[in-house]
């Protein structure tokens, strides 16, 4: 069995969901600690798959772009935890979290990333 990048995509599209959907039918003060933290675990599994999938990379142009697909999974889980964290500042560890994991996965993708 492959992965492919469509496979990492389609990981980010359940924790995405299910995100949006608890946040949709919440009310408007309830505590949201638990999708924080799944939201949380989801981006940090979907890292651990992409550490796996890089390295059978073929070349580097195909590293990078595993990597550059990890930087915007990142980029869509840290801007759905944004507002929570604004409203909230104790959904901040975890914004700050899914940031660590971004700069974690960009600074693998400039290292595979041809000059």
């Amino acid at each position: 069995m492959t992965l492919e990048l469509d496979d990492l995509d389609a990981l980010k599209d359940v924790a995405i969901k299910k995100f949006d959907d608890r946040i949709a039918h919440a009310a408007k003060d309830e505590p949201m600690d638990q999708e924080v933290a799944q939201l949380l675990a989801e981006s940090e599994q979907i890292y651990r798959v992409v550490v796996l999938l890089q390295k059978n990379g073929a070349d580097m142009e195909r590293v990078t772009e595993i990597w550059s697909k990890m930087v915007a999974i990142c980029d869509e889980c840290a801007r759905r935890l944004s507002a929570l964290a604004a409203q909230r500042p104790a959904y901040r560890a975890s914004y700050d979290r899914i940031l660590d994991v971004r700069n974690a996965a960009e600074e693998r993708r400039r290292l595979h990333c041809r000059a």
